[in-house]
């Protein structure tokens, strides 16, 4: 794959005005059972941004085929993480509009500019750096969306990429497999079964040291988790 990187000059119409604070994606990461939709529900409310589940976002294509019992592979992942890309573009502008650019500031529970948090687990570095808008990879066409959320449609043009303006962030929840292993035991009705978390755990690629990423101990309490999560975010963005 080439670097690829769509100037948001290209596409004025499918950002907000280049005048303004790039907007952010934080993308909550990590595998299965450490927590994700949980910590980026908090982290989004603590912050006044929106939040989404990646795993909505998946193409109709690759919905029948988990719906079939089909593994994906990462040809299928590619362009399910570049809509989650994209589709957080459109969202922070829609966010945008809504607010008229008059965003709180991290004192007043806001990040200053038009922002998302979406769960992801994100296992390989290519996975990121697609989201990071550094590796080349298409949205699905419009016939491909999921059929049922609310940004992901033709009227939002996700499925053009989305511009360099978007700056992303991750939130890596970090645990010890056997605490993954035993919140997985204790989810009774999860698919996700110790052979499959033993496969995510062999793909997972540390995201520690890559830029733009901070870790969270998920061994804490949710409450501890959270708080942890808005200081190291505040740091990202120059703030202590």
């Amino acid at each position: 794959m080439t670097d690829f990187k769509p100037p948001a000059e290209e596409r004025p119409d499918l950002t907000i005005p280049t005048q303004e604070p790039d907007p952010v994606l934080i993308v909550v990461m990590g595998p299965a059972s450490c927590g994700k939709s949980t910590v980026g529900t908090d982290l989004a409310n603590s912050l006044s941004i929106p939040f989404i589940d990646g795993d909505s976002l998946h193409p109709a294509s690759n919905i029948q085929k988990m719906t079939n019992g089909i593994p994906l592979t990462d040809d299928d992942r590619l362009p399910w993480l570049a809509l989650i890309r994209s589709t957080a573009e459109r969202k922070c502008k829609e966010e945008w509009e809504k607010h008229q650019g008059d965003f709180s500031q991290f004192e007043e529970h806001g990040i200053g500019r038009a922002g998302i948090v979406i769960a992801c687990s994100a296992l390989k570095k290519w996975y990121r750096d697609i989201l990071r808008g550094e590796v080349e990879a298409r949205p699905p066409p419009e016939d491909d969306l999921p059929p049922s959320h609310s940004v992901a449609n033709p009227e939002h043009k996700v499925s053009h990429p989305a511009t360099t303006a978007l700056r992303t962030y991750f939130v890596y929840c970090e645990g010890s497999p056997e605490l993954l292993a035993q919140r997985i035991a204790s989810r009774k009705s999860h698919f996700m079964g110790s052979s499959m978390l033993a496969s995510q755990l062999a793909t997972l690629e540390d995201p520690k040291g890559e830029k733009g990423v901070v870790a969270v101990d998920i061994s804490l309490s949710p409450e501890e988790v959270a708080k942890q999560a808005v200081e190291k975010v505040r740091k990202l963005f120059g703030y202590e």
